[in-house]
């Protein structure tokens, strides 16, 4: 969908006029009427402010539709993505194993020092 068609959809759906998104906008309705009939584009400043008042990210206004951060995975082949996706499982089970391991080796080590205290706290009780 164009940006003329999203800004009309847009319009419509939010329920308010040409004039009225023109004066949000700071543009004359003549220029928003332009806009809407594909004669010119919006710059950049004023794609930001549209995406503010409708609650859309330029995306949206731009392309149509959000920008799905899988369609750029889904662009690479298939096997280099299964090949990614099982390196980044190895990496995951291992940062867990590796959380695992460092658990014991702190309980281990607390354990170890208050064996060491009740130790020292009897021997000078006793002696």
């Amino acid at each position: 969908m164009s940006v003329s068609k999203q800004l009309i959809h847009l319009r419509n759906v939010k329920g308010i006029s040409q004039e009225e998104l023109s004066s949000l906008m700071n543009v004359t309705r003549q220029a928003m009427s332009k806009r809407e009939t594909d004669q010119s584009l919006p710059d950049s400043e004023k794609i930001i402010r549209l995406s503010e008042i409708f609650g859309v990210t330029t995306d949206y206004l731009l392309k149509g539709k959000e920008t799905d951060p899988m369609d750029i995975y889904l662009q690479h082949d298939s096997k280099a993505g299964t090949e990614m996706s099982a390196e980044v499982t190895e990496i995951l089970d291992n940062v867990h194993q590796m959380s695992t391991a460092k658990r014991y080796l702190i309980g281990a080590a607390l354990f170890f020092l208050a064996l060491t205290l009740l130790i020292g706290i009897v021997f000078l009780i006793f002696h």
